[in-house]
């Protein structure tokens, strides 16, 4: 009697494992579907797959991708069409991942391997089977898609430049820029400071929480850390800039600049731009260490710093305030 109650109890929990809590049976991960890597409003990747009728958990379709591009960490450049679509040869679906291969149509012998995997409904992430490459984000798209071949070549794209720039960082860069433009021209930099290391606090919190996406936003930062007080703050400041850059942001190149010269400058080492002025009172100001020879004026204009003759005017109006720009 004992050893029929054990068989039952045993069978019960053998459809508990099959059936899940709606009494419906577990389902595999659904790959299917047209999945698309976009760059701000651009369609830069389609995956289309469909289920394999004949084998559970493998995959048919094809990726379509522009014929020329390069990657440099997360940005693409060098776009150039026409569109190739490579069809899928190879699928393995395991847990949330799909691992596919696909064939160069001109060359038989040119594989490349993927891993496609889902992380909500409808999103997921696309990543090359090479190290050191990060996952791209992919959304799977309703309607019909084509890949975009109106790309300006001469730019980088990133995966979020569909992002607005973020209201949180333009009011911190704008109370920066307030505090340092009184209308009575009179600064109370301690009260200043105080701000500044306030700001620096919040403006970390959105670069942590990966809350800044575009040229803009991190244009703003940069000027943010410009204004604190350790090498530390200034490196930070010139690594912002050289993201804002990349990011389209064409105008932060003085502060790629500024901030370069700022860290040089904490570190006891000579500024290269000249963008870093010291005033001490009763004494004309200086720009001193300053390396002169090594970056040309030509350089300079390209970078939106003024020649050396500009600066030298500049220096000689300073005031004996203390800088803050």
């Amino acid at each position: 009697m004992h050893f029929k109650i054990f068989k039952y109890v045993c069978l019960a929990l053998m459809v508990s494992a099959i059936f899940n809590t709606n009494g419906l049976a577990q389902e595999s991960p659904d790959f299917a579907g047209d999945w698309a890597l976009k760059l701000g409003s651009h369609t830069f990747i389609l995956l289309t797959l469909t289920s394999a009728p004949s084998s559970a958990g493998h995959f048919n379709g094809f990726l379509i991708r522009l014929q020329h591009f390069t990657m440099t960490g997360a940005a693409f450049s060098s776009i150039k069409g026409p569109t190739i679509q490579e069809p899928v040869i190879r699928s393995t679906a395991s847990g949330n991942c799909l691992s596919f291969t696909t064939q160069n149509p001109g060359d038989k012998s040119d594989e490349t391997n993927y891993q496609l995997c889902l992380t909500d409904k409808g999103k997921g992430t696309l990543k090359l089977s090479q190290l050191g490459l990060e996952p791209w984000p992919v959304t799977r798209e309703k309607g019909p898609l084509s890949v975009a071949t109106d790309w300006d070549n001469t730019r980088s794209y990133i995966p979020d430049d569909g992002y607005e720039s973020n209201s949180e960082m333009q009011q911190i860069f704008s109370e920066d820029q307030r505090d340092r433009q009184p209308s009575n021209n009179e600064i109370n930099w301690s009260v200043v400071d105080k701000a500044d290391a306030a700001r620096r606090i919040v403006t970390r919190k959105l670069l942590n929480g990966g809350k800044l996406h575009t040229g803009e936003d991190f244009e703003r930062a940069a000027f943010v850390f410009q204004h604190g007080d350790t090498p530390d703050d200034y490196l930070l400041a010139h690594t912002l800039a050289m993201v804002a850059i990349a990011r389209g942001q064409s105008s932060a190149i003085w502060i790629a600049a500024a901030t370069l010269d700022r860290y040089l400058d904490s570190i006891h080492q000579p500024q290269i731009y000249g963008t870093q002025f010291h005033t001490k009172p009763d004494e004309p100001a200086t720009q001193e260490p300053y390396n002169r020879g090594l970056i040309s004026d030509a350089v300079r204009r390209q970078l939106g710093v003024p020649s050396q003759a500009a600066q030298e005017e500049q220096r000689k109006q300073s005031g004996a305030e203390r800088p803050h720009p």
